[in-house]
């Protein structure tokens, strides 16, 4: 059982807190915890989820995850990166980059993204097996041409989120 703790439409916490899966089914919103691992090339580290996971199979996504009941945001995706990636963050290597609120059923939820900066190769990487199928490391002009070409092997779509993430991170990337 993953407990989470329910959000109202601005973001505040409404004290309620129940099952993940009863989250889900009405439609409540929640935290969620994101991270792009950006390198000295300029890349960022996509994984590819695996074929087993409920929402977006098979896609390349960010890494990340729900913030479990009482838990703290960037203590979420220490974890979050631990369990998915095999690797430790420091919790002042990772910087917020924006959150965002996702509307959709049945996984409404904000999403604290942050970025941190990273050099491992991808051998380095221990990852999960039942969340992540592979990384990889992407150009950002790669990254996006997949979200406008609507390619279908990832998971953002050309929307006002996805354009709030690639400003966020191009102003990143290019200082």
């Amino acid at each position: 059982m993953e407990l989470l703790e329910v959000l109202d439409y601005n973001g505040n916490l409404t004290g309620q807190i129940l099952d993940k899966e009863q989250v889900h089914q009405l439609g409540l919103y929640h935290k969620e915890v994101a991270i792009f691992l950006i390198n000295d090339k300029k890349e960022i580290l996509l994984q590819k989820r695996a074929s087993t996971k409920q929402i977006e199979p098979n896609k390349w996504a960010w890494h990340g995850g729900h913030v479990i009941a009482l838990e703290k945001n960037i203590d979420a995706i220490i974890r979050e990166t631990k369990e998915e990636l095999g690797i430790d963050l420091n919790k002042n290597s990772i910087k917020l980059l924006l959150k965002l609120r996702r509307d959709k059923m049945p996984n409404r939820q904000f999403t604290f993204a942050y970025y941190a900066f990273c050099n491992y190769p991808i051998h380095r990487f221990n990852i999960q097996k039942e969340e992540v199928s592979a990384i990889k490391w992407f150009s950002l002009s790669d990254f996006k041409n997949m979200i406008f070409s609507s390619n279908p092997d990832i998971m953002f779509k050309n929307n006002e989120n996805t354009n709030k993430i690639i400003n966020a991170l191009e102003k990143i990337i290019n200082n």
